[in-house]
């Protein structure tokens, strides 16, 4: 279907820009949270895209695909569908990282069992965009419509849009988790250090010596151990630090 005409295009076009001009300023908000910012776009994507009646983001982490947001059960119920089968549309686009438009659910063949599912919903048409980041496949963003072949291009470049915002809101919490974590594992490390010092009379650099040993015998992350230590007093299977 091609898209539709001029003043259709010029309302969706500026009611697309004042949603995306919300959600950037809302992604630049110090500290905003990332699952409110993610419902945030799915609920946008309905509002903005008429045809799309349900949206649904979903994320792949260490391979697992899991829905983080939804304006509805359907994309729920697909997306549980999609884990149980191992393929779907929605896993291919993040996957892939290719853009995939059902026109008809009644008649594809790619996700024979996915699609007569969908049509039992009441789901026509789909539209799965996938979330990436340099060249990281983090999820998909997919629009749910009641009709055939609901889909145009413009809401296929929109909807791009929205998945490049949430693409950017998932990095960023991955990188914010990473530098949280190091600055954890940072602290539990001086304290593990400091308890050895005092314990043993030793340097610093001694008994950072000490916890790396334990950390190589005990083939173990140097954090792990100091974890250990820090909660039970003790070294992983070391007596003393000249073990």
């Amino acid at each position: 279907m091609s898209d539709s005409g001029p003043e259709h295009l010029m309302e969706v076009t500026g009611a697309s820009a004042r949603s995306l001009d919300i959600l950037a300023r809302a992604l630049h908000v110090k500290n905003a949270e990332l699952q409110p910012t993610l419902e945030a776009i799915v609920s946008t994507a309905t509002r903005m895209l008429s045809p799309a009646v349900h949206a649904g983001l979903t994320v792949i982490s260490r391979g697992e695909f899991t829905p983080r947001a939804s304006t509805g059960e359907v994309p729920l119920l697909l997306d549980r569908l999609q884990q149980e089968l191992g393929d779907g549309p929605c896993i291919s686009a993040a996957r892939d990282q290719t853009i995939f438009r059902i026109e008809d659910t009644g008649r594809n063949e790619c996700w024979p069992k996915f699609s007569a599912e969908a049509a039992r919903l009441n789901v026509c048409s789909m539209l799965c965009v996938p979330l990436w980041i340099d060249e990281r496949s983090l999820g998909a963003l997919s629009l749910y419509a009641s009709q055939a072949a609901a889909f145009t291009d413009l809401h296929e470049r929109v909807t791009t849009l929205l998945a490049t915002f949430a693409a950017l809101a998932l990095a960023e919490a991955q990188r914010a988790g990473q530098l949280h974590d190091a600055l954890s594992n940072r602290d539990v490390i001086g304290q593990a250090k400091g308890i050895l010092m005092e314990r043993h009379s030793l340097t610093a650099d001694a008994a950072f010596s000490v916890l790396s040993r334990v950390s190589q015998a005990g083939n173990i992350k140097l954090a792990e151990v100091a974890h250990h230590l820090v909660q039970t007093g003790k070294l992983p299977g070391v007596s003393s630090p000249d073990s």
